[in-house]
């Protein structure tokens, strides 16, 4: 086929549509990719998540430049034959594909707000953990040091009332160890787990959650908010029953100062121990929330993203009119 054929070719109607739909639709993919990058969603990525989204931008950039040198040396008569004009297209409808992939998931990730949604999740369970460990840390110690003078009231004080009042608070006491006991160490799942992570995963092919971790340790505020509810009703009714006994006249000269110290430690743990319940079962609500809301937007993410279509099929037609010029 003669150059002047060629100029034909790239000028009929069918070549002409086809070059205006994509070079409309590279246009798009460019600006969404633009809109996407200069959002806050990328400020949460990973620098290779990133890198990589830039680089499908650039390279389309590109292909479609050197597409656009190849067709320019047809429309002027200066090319030789279809070879040129058939690599850059074929490259350029590549790149195009792969941009607009990459927009289906960057724009999602970006109108569903999952990203934002997950950092303020890790970012609460963090503050929650950090909380928790010195909370229930200073806690545990006070109800070792309670229970060790419980037991020592009981060797200092015979009354029968005094002493099923005592057993009643040890068991307390020794219930109440086991959630601030987990509560000063609770969380490991979580460590080591960052936002770009969580983000990669949802980025990535695994339909499975990104959260796992996240998940995990929501489910253990819940988890240990209700133990710590449990234990505030046992050791604040204990409390109660101790603080309002009376003694024997004849056992208050020798138990009066151990008694009183009894009562001052288990009302003063029983109270913070309470505070520690309900500061608890707030955390668990704010953090359900969050953890609900980012569920929700990992679901629209990947809703949004299942409606891509690829144009890839369509566009490489335009090859069969360019090899009509061998």
């Amino acid at each position: 086929m003669s150059a002047k054929t060629a100029q034909d070719l790239v000028n009929s109607s069918v070549v002409q549509k086809y070059i205006e739909n994509i070079d409309r639709d590279s246009e798009k993919a460019l600006k969404t990719a633009k809109t996407v990058l200069g959002s806050s969603t990328v400020k949460l990525y990973s620098s290779t998540t990133l890198s990589e989204y830039k680089a499908d931008r650039d390279r389309l950039d590109k292909c479609w430049g050197e597409f656009n040198g190849a067709w320019n040396k047809v429309m002027f008569g200066k090319a030789r034959d279809s070879k040129e004009l058939i690599k850059t297209y074929t490259k350029y409808v590549l790149a195009l594909t792969a941009l607009e992939e990459a927009n289906a998931k960057h724009e999602a990730m970006m109108n569903a707000g999952f990203a934002a949604l997950a950092a303020t999740l890790l970012s609460l369970l963090a503050d929650w953990i950090k909380e928790m460990h010195k909370r229930c840390k200073a806690l545990e110690k006070d109800l070792k040091d309670l229970e060790k003078l419980l037991k020592k009231a009981q060797k200092e004080v015979t009354e029968a009332k005094w002493q099923t009042g005592l057993n009643i608070a040890v068991t307390a006491v020794s219930f109440c160890l086991g959630p601030v006991g987990w509560g000063a160490r609770i969380g490991v799942a979580l460590g080591g787990v960052a936002v770009h992570s969580v983000i990669d995963g949802a980025l990535g092919p695994s339909s499975g959650s990104p959260l796992g971790a996240a998940n995990t340790v929501a489910g253990e505020s819940v988890e240990l908010a209700d133990k710590l509810s449990k234990g505030s009703k046992k050791l604040t009714g204990a409390a109660s029953a101790v603080i309002t006994l009376k003694m024997d006249t004849d056992e208050i000269a020798q138990a009066e100062k151990i008694v009183k110290e009894v009562r001052k430690k288990l009302n003063s743990v029983a109270t913070e121990y309470d505070r520690l319940a309900r500061a608890t079962a707030n955390w668990k609500t704010d953090i359900a929330k969050v953890q609900k809301q980012a569920d929700a937007a990992l679901n629209a993410y990947r809703s949004a993203v299942k409606k891509y279509k690829s144009h890839e099929k369509e566009r490489q037609a335009l090859l069969k009119e360019f090899k009509q010029w061998k």
